[in-house]
């Protein structure tokens, strides 16, 4: 019963509660009243209805996140989005949907690359995504982490064979 009221459409209600309202102006005080209040409470009960949307709908304009989520940084929003379509030690191609669709990411993106030890180009491919690394193996692999990463995008260089 509760889920009936609660997607119960109140469009029509009202539609007549507000017609109402105005139309009784100078018909009378408790006429008005009567639907006034009624007016209220179906805005009340509307409101009630749509209020995850409502909330999340002024989230978004304000920019907040909800209490306790994480705001997602756009660089591992889209490294997490990356194939990996080519790979071999010193050179290896990368793919993303995202990298094509937010060009302002691109130029950040390949000075960010660059900056790491043993990077020697980084060239991102607008129309497509495309992201073209070439390095040296021996240099970038005197840092662990990025020998790891290297290590793992090769295996997924390898799954798409």
């Amino acid at each position: 019963m509760l889920y009936g009221v609660k997607k119960l459409p109140l469009g029509i209600p009202m539609t007549v509660a507000s017609v109402g309202t105005l139309a009784t102006l100078l018909v009378g005080k408790r006429l008005h009243v009567g639907f006034g209040i009624a007016w209220a409470v179906l805005s009340f009960w509307h409101g009630w209805q749509h209020h995850k949307k409502m909330q999340a709908d002024a989230c978004r304009l304000a920019g907040c996140n909800k209490a306790g989520a994480k705001e997602v940084d756009p660089l591992l929003r889209i490294a997490a989005s990356f194939q990996v379509p080519f790979y071999v030690p010193g050179r290896i191609r990368l793919r993303s949907g995202m990298l094509a669709a937010n060009p302002q990411w691109q130029k950040p993106l390949e000075d960010y690359l660059q900056s790491f030890t043993g990077v020697k180009t980084a060239e991102i491919t607008p129309l497509t995504g495309s992201l073209l690394i070439t390095y040296d193996p021996e240099q970038l692999r005197q840092k662990p982490k990025l020998a790891r990463l290297e290590q793992q995008l090769a295996e997924l260089a390898v799954e798409r064979i």
